[in-house]
């Protein structure tokens, strides 16, 4: 694949699974699916590395520098995320400015 396709596929990946939370926090607390959506973030990325790995063994070493790893990308992500909502609360979230805001 292309870095290209790489970057397509990364995004419709992210499309797909927020418009699924987004459905599904319409009839359900949005905290429950945020947690559930983690969840199953966690559960993926840990079937990733176990099947990347060659035995046990390598997964169990491997684990420490994984999780360095997979923590250091959340917070990428979650800080990238803030900045944005940040920047552009009232776009994103279509509501008016107020008094309070900045």
């Amino acid at each position: 694949m292309s870095d290209q396709d790489l970057e397509q596929l990364f995004w419709s990946s992210v499309e797909e699974s927020l418009s699924l939370a987004n459905e599904k926090a319409q009839d359900a607390d949005p905290g429950v699916v945020s947690e559930a959506l983690m969840y199953a973030a966690a559960r993926f990325a840990t079937f990733i590395m176990a099947a990347n790995s060659e035995t046990q063994e390598d997964f169990v070493e491997d684990r420490s520098e994984y999780f360095k790893h997979l923590a250091a990308r959340f917070r990428t992500f979650l800080d990238d995320n803030l900045d944005d909502y940040g920047e552009n609360y009232h776009v994103l979230l279509e509501r008016p400015n107020t008094e309070d805001d900045q």
